[in-house]
């Protein structure tokens, strides 16, 4: 039986990708007067926020950071949204066990995200990339978690859309999950053969309720 419920944000929980990439498409014009394409911010994510602008510009990385966070904090009801279907999964879940948030983004704009969307108040633990000396896939993050909790891999699970999150759930040691609805590319995520994969929230949460019964 499960004992806690772990997830990505970005892509799993919130369809807020696109937020991402414009505040960073913004904030580098702004700054470097360079264009950017979604794709190719895309292609830097991994690092947090932070990480990503001290590499680009060392000298104006504070101030990159400040406009970053000023257009996703006003934009975000415009860019941002919860997928369907998350909000009764999440209700439903919480009544059973722990649930946790391990995300590559920054500490500011994860909780920004949280807080916009009414997600705050689910999750015993939010660990952002600005919680981890590395960041995914290396498991540093659910690691913290499961040893936070007291819980062993194999009582726990991620739910991620992204290659990666498959390899950093496998390195944990825990269920690695799929969520396909906010996949980028399915093909590459089912390629890293999940233990499951859902093709939305409904889905995952049959399969929960039938893994572990919720009262």
């Amino acid at each position: 039986m499960y004992k806690a419920a772990l997830f990505d944000l970005d892509g799993t929980l919130t369809d807020s990708m696109n937020l991402s990439a414009q505040a960073f498409i913004c904030t580098l014009r702004q700054h470097l007067q360079q264009e950017f394409t979604p794709e190719g911010i895309f292609a830097m994510f991994g690092p947090a926020e932070e990480e990503i602008f001290q590499h680009l510009d060392p000298e104006q990385a504070p101030d990159m950071m400040q406009t970053f966070l000023e257009f996703y904090r006003s934009r975000h009801q415009e860019y941002a949204q919860v997928y369907p279907g998350v909000i009764p999964m999440l209700t439903r879940l919480k009544e059973k066990m722990p649930l946790a948030v391990i995300t590559g983004k920054g500490e500011k704009p994860a909780l920004i995200t949280i807080g916009e969307l009414g997600l705050d108040g689910y999750f015993q633990h939010i660990i952002t990339g600005s919680c981890v000396k590395r960041h995914k896939p290396d498991p540093e993050g659910i690691l913290k978690v499961l040893d936070s909790l007291a819980v062993k891999p194999e009582q726990a699970f991620y739910l991620g859309d992204s290659p990666g999150d498959i390899e950093t759930a496998r390195g944990a040691g825990v269920t690695a999950l799929a969520a396909l609805w906010g996949a980028s590319n399915q093909e590459r995520l089912l390629k890293q053969k999940p233990d499951w994969s859902f093709a939305n929230p409904e889905e995952f949460l049959a399969w929960i309720e039938n893994m572990c019964p919720l009262p």
